[in-house]
């Protein structure tokens, strides 16, 4: 049996619009994919676009992932570490005017007892914000500054001592121990008697001493642990950030001659597989046994 052209001509198998069509097909696929790419700017949509990339390139995205939760993490301790240092700043300086009014509550010759007296409540107001701050100090409904709290990061603690009044500077004078508490009105170095005023600042000077003490261990864990590691993560993000990238992300200027191969390819096949229907339907084939 020989098929061929009506009217003379090369002979024109009808079984080459099968052949054209599956072509189209393909190239149809291939230009969807490509397209597809250029979408999403992703070279790597789906395991087939490349299986051993795919998998390299989601075991560098759970690592980022696992380095991201971190980096939040430090974040927030940097924070809290921030607020308590702040809140400890605040005593820092109204110990100060403590001991200002101590020293000035020393000069009997200087000061009526009623100068005294005013002084003593300026105190005693600079006792009741101390252990105030000490109590309201918090972060997202966390105490920092009761003695209950203690900042943890890269397997490294500081414990964050308690500041009020009844724990903030211990001093032991004459086999005697005394609190900050101790100079409140009434108490042991209540400092409008001017007996007590060397002891009360003896006190103050440990207090001071023990909240600038805290702040420093505060700021050296900031500054060694919390910040030399966010360092150590950022550049590591880095750098796998950009191993990710090569491997999934989409070479434009590649992929877009890509896409116009695939659809002159496309149209090329569509105009074979329309051009030998056409031809059927006129008659041009023809049977000849």
């Amino acid at each position: 049996m020989t098929w061929g052209i009506r009217g003379g001509g090369n002979p024109l198998n009808p079984f080459s619009s099968l052949l054209a069509q599956r072509y189209q097909r393909l190239n149809s696929l291939k230009l969807k994919v490509s397209l597809h790419k250029l979408a999403t700017a992703q070279r790597i949509n789906r395991g087939a676009d490349d299986p051993a990339g795919l998998i390299a390139s989601e075991q560098l995205r759970s690592t980022m992932a696992a380095m991201q939760a971190e980096s939040q993490a430090l974040e927030r301790t940097d924070l809290q570490a921030s607020t308590a240092d702040g809140a400890l700043g605040q005593i820092s300086d109204m110990l100060v005017e403590a001991r200002g009014l101590a020293v000035a509550n020393a000069n009997d010759a200087g000061l009526s007892d009623l100068e005294k007296q005013a002084n003593q409540s300026q105190v005693d107001s600079i006792l009741v914000s101390v252990d105030r701050i000490s109590r309201s100090t918090s972060f997202a409904g966390t105490r920092l500054l009761d003695g209950s709290f203690s900042l943890t990061a890269t397997n490294r603690t500081v414990e964050i001592d308690s500041t009020s009044s009844a724990d903030l500077g211990e001093k032991t004078i004459d086999g005697d121990t005394y609190h900050l508490a101790d100079l409140k009105s009434g108490g042991r170095l209540d400092t409008s008697e001017s007996a007590n005023v060397e002891r009360a600042e003896q006190v103050l000077d440990a207090a001071a001493s023990q909240v600038s003490t805290l702040r420093g261990r505060i700021g050296a864990f900031q500054k060694h642990t919390i910040a030399s590691r966010q360092n150590s993560l950022a550049v590591a993000y880095e750098n796998l950030k950009s191993a990710e990238s090569q491997i999934r992300d989409l070479d434009y200027a590649d992929e877009i001659s890509r896409t116009v191969r695939y659809e002159l390819l496309h149209r090329a096949s569509l105009g074979a597989v329309k051009l030998i229907n056409k031809a059927a339907r006129r008659g041009w084939l023809d049977l000849r046994a």
